[in-house]
């Protein structure tokens, strides 16, 4: 840039931001997004443990969710199931999640029979997925998430004003060579990772945010759209709250929820149910149509105490807002592109611990001066 432009003064400015916020911030950012490399895959991991069954059942119909009840009762008592999640073809089986909600252990049944087939025991990717979202420490850990979303947020665009402001060669920019100072290589392979990778970081970090703090970016949507907010039925459909002293509203049976809530959507397929528990909430039935981009986007609200239908939203039919928003899950994690999707989101989410990795070398290791010209040349006259 020319002498006497903003950058002359602003580069410095953002070059000490971008430095202290990495230095500071790093090792939070690369524990958050080396989880996240790991629970892009969780799904692949559960299936890749589901039992191995016979098929040739797959053109049965499906059990009634009343049998389904009921073997699950003979081989975990008492134990509460928290959702099921309906076969995605068929002869694929049905997971039923039971016991408490934050640690459920996913039952494997034949969808046909009802036959238990085992157990899935993804306690460790739990963890992973647990630390990513929360840094396993329930709503707290899930808003400082949300700061360190935007940490890295500020970051990457510090990172692309400092190209802006700067010399702009984008053969520099994009190249690491091998020869010369450790300092240089590390600086080069730092600036060349960060170009590289920052439309990732950047749609990673904003969309990460959003899913931490849900509420502010629908809101924010919803302004920018000039359109309503379509929040989740769910809020409006639970009623008032239950006292300590009510009693626990129990359950009808399963199989009167999935008709009912069928029923309010005949040309979509139950892909999921979830159940409240602790006596209080809504049956939340999410059933996928044709076109949808990813399964589940439609949603059936049920009162638990008389399975009737409280409400229904189509995807299609909610405000852009809300479709926007809908879209950032799918996003932050690679649910739209299969598994090579998954495989480059994995990948890059590698980046964040290269940058301060290699920024750190950087900062930590002082840059040489150069010796001025006519120094040189009075060392060369005295050798």
């Amino acid at each position: 840039m020319r002498s006497g432009s903003p950058s002359k003064s602003l580069r410095p400015a953002l070059k000490t931001a971008h430095n202290w916020i990495g230095l500071i911030a790093g090792i939070v950012i690369c524990v958050i997004s080396l989880a996240g490399s790991v629970t892009v895959f969780r799904y692949d991991v559960r299936d890749a443990q589901l039992p191995k069954h016979s098929s040739a059942s797959g053109s049965a119909p499906m059990a009634s969710l009343d049998e389904v009840t009921k073997q699950v009762a003979l081989v975990r008592a008492g134990a509460p199931i928290t959702k099921i999640l309906f076969p995605a073809k068929a002869g694929d089986p049905l997971i039923v999640d039971v016991g408490t909600e934050g640690k459920p252990e996913h039952l494997v049944l034949d969808a046909s029979t009802a036959q238990v087939l085992g157990v899935v025991d993804t306690g460790w990717m739990d963890w992973f997925i647990d630390l990513h979202r929360n840094l396993v420490s329930g709503k707290t850990g899930r808003s400082a998430v949300g700061v360190i979303g935007i940490t890295l947020f500020i970051l990457s665009i510090t990172g692309v004003l400092l190209w802006v402001y700067g010399a702009r060669n984008w053969r520099s920019w994009i190249s690491v060579r091998a020869q010369g100072s450790s300092r240089r290589f590390h600086f080069e392979l730092h600036r060349a990772v960060g170009l590289w990778a920052c439309a990732f970081l950047t749609v990673a970090s904003f969309t990460g945010v959003g899913l931490a703090f849900p509420d502010t970016f629908r809101q924010s949507l919803a302004w920018m759209t000039r359109e309503p907010m379509g929040n989740e039925p769910r809020k409006m459909a639970g009623g008032k709250k239950k006292s300590k002293k009510e009693a626990k509203t129990e359950l009808m049976p399963l199989s009167d929820y999935l008709r009912n809530g069928t029923g309010a959507m005949p040309e979509a397929t139950p892909s999921e149910m979830r159940l409240p528990q602790r006596g209080k909430g809504v049956v939340e039935l999410r059933l996928s149509r044709s076109g949808d981009l990813t399964p589940g986007l439609n949603r059936v609200y049920l009162d638990q105490s008389t399975a009737a239908v409280t409400s229904a939203t189509r995807a299609a039919d909610r405000p852009l807002s809300a479709k926007l928003f809908g879209l950032f899950a799918p996003i932050h994690y690679a649910e739209l592109g299969g598994f090579p999707l998954r495989v480059l989101w994995s990948l890059l989410a590698l980046t964040p611990s290269v940058l301060f990795v290699t920024g750190l070398i950087t900062w930590w290791k002082p840059k040489k001066r150069a010796v001025p010209k006519a120094v040189r040349e009075e060392v060369l006259v005295a050798q």
